[in-house]
């Protein structure tokens, strides 16, 4: 009995020992956040949920307590449900807001959106201006809800839309052929609509070429390019030739050429022509050239460019030293032969004509003067030093000797002082005549004649010029007059009956002056030139340069066409240099490492020029 009362007092003990049981804090939300959206003008949303004990709700993000509040705030633990309220949403952002429902140790987090304000916002000017050609017209919009954009005319053609936060949209404007004309492009978003205006201009002609002037390229080769802006169609055409490719890259057109093997310069017209007939008129012509192995140096206009010049009087050219003499009787020039310039002057002594001013091929200076009209002397002086000349007399030949009107136009070719051959021309009397001196180990012979090709009655329209040192090298002759052809011979008779043949064909028929020829040698070949002039001002001075490796056939090289050395004005017809006070003109070939210096002078034309044959 003991036994069971102490059983049952142990397991009342037991029982009052035992500990309260322990209640876990739990919240749960019975609404979907999808439906927990409030309108842009404010109102609010239910959030219902449980919770097994007492809660309470609060906003998660500070700043929304401006626009948002939560009641209630708490309560006690079961069912329940708490209401959001949001003022109106003024901004282009929907905005969110964190409402933490707290119970405890337990704690949910609900997401209430409410709705932003519809916006649509065009950037820059409202207005586009467009060039007649056409272009792009680009603009954005800053909107939040869809957005296109539509244009009232098919001209405006929309390019590209990027649709984001802020969309940009491009129409290209196609081109205008036609008069000044406006359209519209309407964006929408939703029921928000913008307007801008296109203007674009009426269409005008555009049809410009630069530079629509004569191109020059260069002996070795390369190119050059014009560019031609127009809206107009256009070709660009050639003459035909087979040297010059063209190519076109965006308007610019270039044109190409390799080097030019020839002598003489190269060229072909370039027509840039508008295909419609109304616009013919400002088509453009021009022409592209090529220097060829022989290419101007300089020009001068004597009478111009050298003080004291007098275009009346007789000229010679000579190689002395570096330098080129330009002999004008009583004044002689020493020229740079790179640009033409005077570096120095030496006036003829009192009393002396210098009709003729010679360097032999020794360099040996000469002074000669004519006998004219039939009197005087032909005389011909060493001088030792240009710069102060003390002449050494070395022929003096009465023009009596041959019933001439007019001997002179002297010539050497060798050493004076060795061997040398010393010619002049006899004009109309007694039927003309060629007059030779041989000098032998510098002993000067007596003098010789035979009968020219033909004759001329004015000593500076004729000239009879020896090859080499010795009278078995040879002579030239040319003059106006006769044929008007370069005669060679390698027989010279003393007395008359000199068999001569037609060494080069002039072409020439009337009223050319040749007066003058130089020969040298150069890279292995034997050249001549001689200038032709004209007694009157309908064109400008040719220079012919031959090869004369075999002087019975010469060979045409290259002709340098005197027009731009003596500014001739086609236009106008004229050449504005003309002096009308003589035929008188002369030529030298200056061989040097780099190339064949060809110098020229005409009086007439008063033009003078160096050209470097390559």
């Amino acid at each position: 009995m003991k036994r069971i009362a102490l059983f049952i007092a142990i397991a009342i003990a037991a029982i009052a020992c035992k500990p309260e049981e322990q209640i876990v804090p739990e919240v749960t939300v019975h609404t979907d956040e999808a439906t927990l959206v409030i309108p842009t003008e404010g109102g609010d949303v239910q959030i219902a949920f449980d919770a097994n004990v007492e809660w309470t709700a609060s906003l998660k993000e500070a700043t929304a307590a401006d626009w948002c509040t939560i009641t209630p705030s708490s309560g006690a633990a079961g069912s329940t449900s708490l209401k959001v309220i949001a003022l109106e949403n003024t901004t282009n952002d929907n905005r969110v807001v964190t409402v933490v429902i707290t119970a405890q140790t337990a704690k949910k987090e609900v997401k209430v959106t409410q709705l932003q304000k519809d916006a649509l916002v065009l950037s820059g000017e409202k207005t586009f201006e467009v060039a007649a050609d056409g272009g792009q017209v680009k603009f954005a919009v800053n909107h939040n809800i869809a957005v296109e954009a539509k244009a009232d005319a098919d001209w405006l053609v929309q390019a590209a839309t990027r649709a984001m936060q802020t969309s940009e949209f491009t129409f290209d404007v196609a081109a205008n052929t036609g008069a000044a004309r406006t359209a519209k492009i309407t964006v929408t978003a939703g029921d928000l609509k913008e307007e801008l205006t296109v203007n674009q201009a009426a269409w005008a002609p555009v049809f410009e070429v630069a530079p629509a002037e004569d191109q020059w390229i260069a002996v070795e080769g390369g190119s050059v390019s014009i560019t031609v802006d127009a809206n107009v169609e256009y070709t660009v055409t050639t003459d035909e030739n087979d040297w010059l490719t063209v190519t076109n890259e965006g308007g610019v057109y270039t044109f190409t050429a390799a080097a030019n093997e020839g002598f003489d310069y190269r060229s072909t017209g370039v027509y840039v022509t508008p295909k419609d007939e109304a616009y013919v008129e400002s088509a453009k012509a021009f022409y592209v050239f090529q220097n060829g192995r022989a290419a101007k140096l300089w020009a001068k206009h004597p009478a111009e460019d050298y003080e004291g010049y007098d275009a009346s009087q007789r000229v010679k050219l000579a190689k002395y030293g570096d330098y080129i003499l330009l002999a004008n009787t009583t004044k002689i020039y020493v020229l740079n032969p790179a640009d033409g310039s005077v570096v120095n002057t030496i006036d003829v002594p009192a009393g002396m004509a210098a009709h003729n001013v010679l360097v032999d091929d020794a360099g040996n200076v000469l002074f000669g003067a004519d006998a004219l009209d039939g009197a005087g002397d032909v005389t011909l002086y060493y001088v030792a030093d240009p710069f102060n000349p003390e002449p050494e007399q070395l022929i003096s030949w009465n023009a009596g000797n041959y019933y001439c009107v007019g001997a002179g136009n002297i010539r050497v070719k060798g050493n004076v002082k060795d061997d040398a051959v010393i010619t002049a021309v006899v004009t109309d009397g007694a039927g003309g005549a060629c007059i030779a001196w041989e000098v032998v180990d510098g002993v000067i012979g007596d003098w010789k004649w035979t009968n020219p090709p033909y004759t001329n009655w004015n000593v500076p329209s004729l000239c009879f010029a020896p090859i080499g040192a010795t009278m078995a090298d040879g002579f030239f002759y040319i003059g106006y007059g006769g044929d008007y052809n370069l005669y060679y011979t390698d027989s010279f008779v003393a007395g008359g009956g000199t068999p001569w043949a037609v060494s080069y064909v002039t072409g020439s028929s009337w009223m050319e002056n040749y007066n003058c020829i130089a020969t040298a040698e150069w890279n292995g070949n034997k050249y001549a030139a001689v200038v032709a002039g004209c007694h009157f001002d309908y064109d400008a001075a040719d220079v012919f340069l031959l090869n004369v490796n075999n002087p019975a056939a010469a060979e045409h090289v290259y002709t340098h066409h005197g027009d731009g050395d003596a500014d001739w004005d086609w236009t106008a017809g004229v050449n504005p240099n003309w002096t009308g006070l003589g035929t008188y003109s002369d030529v030298l070939l200056v061989p040097t490492a780099d190339a064949l210096l060809m110098v020229y002078v005409d009086s007439n034309y008063g033009a003078m020029a160096c050209v470097a044959i390559k």
